[in-house]
């Protein structure tokens, strides 16, 4: 765990936001958001369950800065929020001495423990978070937009995900979701400039963490 009194204090602020529009409002007191230098740099976000949630430093730092990277931190801490407020965490059965079905993942890039078990949310519960992440972005009336740009932008940089984070079904999923909405809000051009979202191999890697 890392302590950075500026990004923390950014993101109280922007995870503060969110909660304000989900039915989670009366909790915002009791949600505990940390920062994490996870060794690998595309692990933006983790859920564990209890309104805890811990988030990439690189990528709060960053956002500091960078109002590309603010907008990435709020599509992490959107789809995060999203997991803790539909109990992934209490969903998911334990499991001892197994290893994760996410290949190449280790406890070493989340810089966790040995003896830490951890099990990775399935793909129905990843995309149900991201719809309930554009759906509190619609309520703070955030264009949907940019966080199709983003997903966007993830495929021309080649990262395709893995198995429970397809960055096309999640596009594909975030474009047909955001259709409506600018329909009705009417069309407006997002631009998100020139240079594309710097964080390697970008995606939005969320663990369950069992101690």
């Amino acid at each position: 765990m890392v302590t950075n009194d500026r990004i923390e204090h950014l993101l109280r602020d922007e995870a503060a936001r969110i909660l304000a529009v989900t039915e989670d409002r009366p909790e915002i007191s009791r949600y505990r958001i940390y920062l994490s230098d996870f060794p690998r740099a595309d692990i933006l976000g983790m859920s564990i369950g209890h309104r805890r949630i811990y988030i990439s430093y690189r990528l709060g730092r960053r956002a500091l800065n960078s109002d590309r990277h603010l907008w990435l931190l709020r599509q992490t801490l959107a789809h995060e929020i999203g997991h803790e407020i539909a109990g992934h965490a209490d969903q998911t059965q334990i499991s001892f001495n197994r290893s994760s079905p996410v290949r190449g993942l280790t406890n070493r890039d989340l810089g966790l423990p040995w003896y830490v078990i951890y099990q990775p949310y399935s793909l129905e519960k990843e995309l149900q978070a991201d719809l309930e992440g554009m759906k509190y972005w619609d309520r703070l009336q955030w264009d949907c937009s940019i966080w199709v740009g983003i997903l966007e932008d993830f495929k021309r940089q080649n990262y395709v995900g893995d198995s429970l984070h397809p960055t096309q079904k999640r596009l594909q999923q975030a474009s047909r979701v955001c259709r409506p909405q600018t329909e009705v809000k009417g069309a407006r051009e997002v631009k998100l400039g020139q240079t594309p979202f710097s964080v390697s191999r970008p995606s939005l890697l969320s663990y369950q963490v069992r101690q």
